[in-house]
């Protein structure tokens, strides 16, 4: 239960070494035995931007070149395919994510299962199966960009990006949620900065993509990723299946339609309907959000709400914590109205869990750690390891029934797992001095 910080720094090498390495293994491990890696969606339009025939690719994919340039870029060193290139980004993309977040995580007050709580999340195994998006460099990029702010290198951190608008074009949210996390601490060098590089990166981009396919509906960019969001939200919020006359993936006559026309006449829509009705993608989208991150997003929200306002006036001006848990949050929310694919979308908020919650820690009296708090804090954890196991159970309604009931046991836990096991009694209004209580089992305190 000892926080991870007190750790000497030649233990805390040793442990991100082997957290690297376990997680790293896992990921693969798993990732292997699932959908072959080429042969997900959209993977063809990945594979041929590598290849170079960018007019064979349609938008949106088109402007999110970096990844797959890339990895052309590296299997013309190695001499291999452009498979080989994409295994090759993917490993290093991996390594540096997983060395960054644990390194983060070392330095904070999180008690020390947190450490494999955090290797064992499906996330990492989600990040691999989908090596050829750009999800993974993304990340990756995106972890380099925490690391900056961890050191307040905030004018590196907002030449990064750069690279991370030519990777995916969402970066738009990623400046939005660097200016209004860092924005009392940013100098006006660094705000102009950050804005000239996603604009830069955002020009560059539209010189790859010239010659691209447009998109589906023959929609401007802008007005394409405005448009996807009432669509997504009536298919995966209100369970509505959305029909055009561009684009009938879905069904190929609705059951009702209008005419529709959009003015200065963009794009090939004229008509919108409706399909029908399911709930399909609502249990899917219960399904991850149960699993993907095991137990830590319950952790977060017992956190938050058991921490008091004067909790840590560090972490409070901390642009590292407050960048993770805006753009983790902002990420987690908007997921469903992003898209159909819910697995990799809901993965965009691994910032909030994997780098933000261990910073919700504060420092603990060990003396608060009786044997009821400790062993309760064990059983969270293997309920914790139970959700992800449970994260690869393919059968939607067994698997949500089975997460549901952990996700419950584990709330128990953290109900005996009193609020001064968590934040420190320091932080806790005073209470009445309680009799010395005898600690018998030194060996859970330990873990």
């Amino acid at each position: 239960m000892q926080p991870l910080r007190a750790w000497p720094p030649s233990a805390r090498r040793w442990a991100t070494v082997c957290a690297v390495l376990l997680g790293a293994a896992l990921a693969v491990c798993i990732a292997v035995h699932l959908q072959p890696f080429f042969h997900i969606a959209d993977a063809s339009h990945y594979l041929r931007l590598a290849a170079g025939d960018v007019r064979g690719v349609m938008q949106p994919f088109a402007s999110r070149p970096l990844g797959a340039l890339v990895a052309r870029a590296l299997a013309a060193v190695l001499h291999g395919s452009i498979h080989r290139g994409f295994y090759m980004e993917a490993t290093l993309s991996l390594l540096v994510m997983l060395t960054i977040v644990f390194r983060l995580m070392l330095q904070s007050d999180a008690p020390r299962w947190m450490l494999v709580a955090v290797v064992v999340v499906p996330t990492w195994t989600t990040l691999v199966q989908n090596l050829v998006f750009p999800d993974l460099f993304y990340a990756a990029l995106l972890a380099v960009l925490l690391a900056l702010l961890a050191r307040e290198h905030l004018l590196a951190a907002a030449l990064m990006m750069f690279p991370l608008m030519l990777t995916r074009e969402s970066t738009s949210l990623t400046l939005l949620c660097y200016l209004l996390a860092a924005w009392s601490s940013l100098r006006w060098r660094d705000r102009i900065a950050a804005v000239v590089a996603a604009v830069a990166g955002s020009a560059v981009v539209s010189r790859l993509s010239a010659g691209a396919q447009p998109n589906v509906e023959h929609l401007p960019g802008a007005l394409y990723m405005l448009a996807k969001i009432p669509w997504n939200f009536l298919r995966n919020v209100l369970g509505v299946l959305p029909w055009s006359d561009a684009n009938s993936e879905l069904c190929k006559v609705p059951v009702w339609s209008f005419p529709f026309h959009l003015p200065f006449h963009w794009g090939s829509v004229h008509a919108l309907g409706v399909c029908g009705v399911s709930f399909q993608q609502q249990l899917v989208a219960l399904d991850v959000t149960l699993g993907n991150f095991g137990l830590l997003p319950l952790l977060l929200l017992w956190l938050w709400l058991r921490i008091p306002r004067q909790r840590n006036a560090n972490n409070d001006r901390s642009v590292l914590l407050r960048f993770a848990l805006l753009y983790g949050a902002v990420s987690f929310l908007l997921a469903p109205v992003l898209g159909a694919g819910f697995l990799h979308l809901v993965g965009y908020a691994w910032p909030l869990f994997l780098v933000a919650l261990p910073r919700l820690f504060a420092p603990c009296d060990p003396t608060s750690w009786t044997d009821r708090r400790s062993w309760a804090a064990v059983g969270f954890f293997v309920v914790h390891l139970a959700v992800c196991g449970a994260a690869y159970w393919t059968a939607y309604l067994p698997g949500i029934g089975l997460k549901l009931a952990l996700w419950m046991v584990g709330f128990l836990f953290l109900w005996v797992w009193s609020p001064e096991a968590a934040i420190g009694p320091d932080l806790l209004p005073a209470k009445r001095p309680e009799a010395p209580q005898i600690h018998s089992s030194s060996m859970v305190k330990s873990i």
